[in-house]
């Protein structure tokens, strides 16, 4: 083993919720098989490899781990940001069925013509590599041979999910029942616990073939994903197809998806009771997929975080694009202190960072490589420009708020209850927004964000070897 490199800056390194670990002057080592040697201040660093000292290189910004993105969905990339696009008003339905029926089938069912799906899916990768995401655990469609594609042009980093749906949806969408013992074989034969069994939600997906999709992913070694209680109309549908079930939780407690170590994108529109069956589910390995942009930007809600973290509930911070306007995860982080300000103390910078890193690499099962730094973990790290003024502070909530994500204490007191944006935020909690002129000043306000995150990502290292910007 030979000393390799030695990279310095100003570094961030989660350690736990709500904790990050940050070194103003910082220094990770790593070795020629791309493995980290060390990681800590320069001044103990610089003595302790003195000797290679030639090698070391100055960090073009902030040093951290790479983003995971643990709910996202790759046919809709082509449309992100425009999932609600040419929808008003409040349409029967809601938002989130209408943007469903009028935008997202019809760009999920281009992905089966497979030359259109291999584009799909490497524009993907291009977008979340440059936004400093290496992997995650994502939806594709029903179709067989575009999962196929998507776990093989994408690094193993990343899960992915055949969706299962049969009802409710467009014919060409609809799961090829009659073979998909066989596909899940193939498949889970093929990539192992990569790929993910995934009912759409309970909408459109009923109990028999999500029974069946338990079945499978217990036979094959599986974990699950799916949606939950989005937002009010689609809780009261939901409930409305199934009136044997306690709630919309219920109905997978009673279908068994909540055993399979289920990833469950959103819950907003919780009851106690369905936080009670989540908390149980937690133990199996149950997580939460927590999209502040895209609860946002559907006028869908705000999270209950307190609850979620006093009931230990793990969750990271995800995209849902095509939602989100884009596949920045530090996007979600800064749209994630916004919505939560004066809300809960828990929406803190350092838990901010915590929950696009470490917290879905436990979630995701990556921790012996990915989410932190340590020696012997994989030399993984990306380098984030901006906000040299925060590399004086030594305080790490000051620097990821001001650093990383170049924003304010008063950027963020517009989102608080007295702030400009704090009755919007009011009534996005409570009842949800209409897509209208009241969601259209924080539409304005995450487009804007997001577009300000496109070049934050200078440099991407992936196991020593270099990925962005390419050699």
């Amino acid at each position: 083993m030979k000393i390799d490199s030695i990279i310095r800056g100003p570094l961030l390194n989660p350690r736990g919720p709500g904790t990050v670990d940050y070194f103003p002057d910082g220094a990770i080592v790593g070795d020629d098989r791309g493995k980290i040697v060390a990681v800590g201040a320069w001044d103990e660093i610089s003595l302790q490899f003195a000797s290679a000292a030639a090698r070391v290189r100055a960090a073009d910004g902030w040093i951290m781990p790479p983003m995971l993105d643990a709910h996202i969905h790759i046919p809709q990339h082509p449309i992100r940001g425009r999932f609600v696009e040419g929808i008003t008003g409040s349409p029967e339905g809601g938002p989130l069925l209408a943007g469903l029926n009028r935008n997202v089938f019809p760009a999920e069912g281009r992905c089966g013509d497979p030359k259109i799906a291999e584009r799909v899916i490497d524009d993907f990768l291009a977008d979340t590599l440059a936004h400093g995401v290496i992997g995650g655990a994502a939806y594709q469609t029903v179709h067989t041979a575009a999962t196929r594609a998507a776990l093989e042009r994408l690094p193993p980093e990343w899960s992915v999910g055949l969706v299962m749906m049969q009802r409710f949806c467009p014919d060409y969408l609809r799961t090829d029942e009659a073979n998909l013992d066989r596909d899940v074989a193939e498949l889970a034969g093929d990539f192992g616990s990569r790929l993910i069994v995934t009912d759409r939600f309970a909408g459109t997906v009923d109990s028999p073939l999500r029974r069946h999709g338990v079945v499978l992913a217990e036979r094959h070694g599986l974990r699950m994903q799916t949606h939950l209680n989005e937002q009010f109309i689609e809780k009261a549908w939901v409930e409305s197809l199934y009136p044997n079930a306690a709630s919309y939780t219920d109905v997978y407690r009673q279908d068994g998806l909540l055993r399979r170590a289920a990833i469950l994108a959103h819950c907003v529109r919780m009851r106690s009771d369905e936080f009670d069956l989540v908390e149980a589910a937690a133990a199996d390995g149950a997580a939460v997929a927590h999209c502040p942009v895209s609860n946002t930007l559907l006028g869908s809600g705000v999270m209950p975080l307190d609850e979620i973290v006093a009931r230990g509930i793990p969750y990271a911070l995800c995209t849902d694009v095509g939602a989100s306007p884009t596949t920045s995860l530090l996007c979600e982080m800064l749209q994630f202190l916004r919505v939560h300000r004066g809300r809960s103390q828990a929406a803190t910078p350092q838990e901010a960072l915590y929950r696009v890193t470490l917290a879905p690499a436990k979630i995701l099962g990556l921790t012996d490589r990915l989410g932190s730094f340590a020696p012997g973990k994989d030399l993984t790290y990306i380098e984030v420009a901006g906000g040299s003024n925060a590399f004086r502070s030594s305080e790490a909530n000051r620097a990821i708020l001001e650093g990383v994500l170049e924003s304010s204490d008063a950027d963020l007191d517009r989102y608080s209850p007295s702030g400009e944006l704090g009755s919007a935020i009011a009534k996005l909690a409570k009842v949800g927004l209409p897509v209208a002129a009241e969601l259209s000043a924080l539409t304005a306000d995450v487009e804007q964000t997001a577009a300000a995150f496109d070049d934050k990502i200078s440099r991407v290292i992936v196991a020593g070897r270099q990925v962005l910007p390419r050699p």
